[in-house]
């Protein structure tokens, strides 16, 4: 299945039940920043590993901000709802669709839990795919935009991971 045959199937099923639709908007809109809450309360409750999996997610901020200019400068593909000229569930700019902040974010956070084999990593990447899915339904991303966003925010990551492993080895004969 091709990727506007895949949106138009998993948009498809908007508007069918309000308690579904409400629950996809608010992952389309909303749990960015109740993950995010989540992330912070772990600072205090959470273990090691939940204080460095944030810390990674603030340093790969940065690079994916500045990864998703790069892409944006080179290829702008319209959202979904002005190609096809279709109502979509959240009021969203007319800005580039390609590839999902909102995903790429959301794989930075899921996927730095993952490599600090954080207890909540599964609750992270259900998080993450709850966000990526919804941002479908509600109908302003395609899927290879939610796909390209996962990448973009796992690519970020390591090259966060390895800058923070270069400045260690550097500042290593400072101790």
């Amino acid at each position: 299945m091709d990727n506007l045959n895949l949106f138009f199937l998993i948009f498809g099923l908007s508007k069918q039940s309000s308690i579904l639709d409400t629950l996809m908007i608010f992952g389309a809109e909303y749990l960015i920043y109740l993950a995010f809450l989540l992330a912070f309360t772990l600072i205090f409750k959470g273990s090691a590993e939940e204080k460095k999996s944030l810390l990674l997610v603030f340093l790969t901020l940065p690079i994916v901000v500045i990864f998703i200019k790069i892409i944006h400068l080179f290829f702008i593909e319209p959202r979904p709802f002005i190609s096809y000229h279709i109502s979509p569930l959240v009021s969203e700019g007319a800005n580039a669709s390609f590839p999902s902040r909102h995903a790429a974010i959301m794989s930075t956070l899921a996927f730095a839990y993952v490599y600090y084999n954080s207890k909540w990593a599964l609750l992270f990447l259900f998080l993450m795919i709850w966000v990526g899915i919804s941002r479908i339904y509600v109908g302003i991303h395609y899927p290879l935009d939610i796909i390209g966003g996962f990448i973009v925010g796992i690519v970020s990551l390591m090259i966060a991971k390895q800058i923070v492993k270069l400045l260690k080895l550097k500042f290593s004969h400072f101790s």
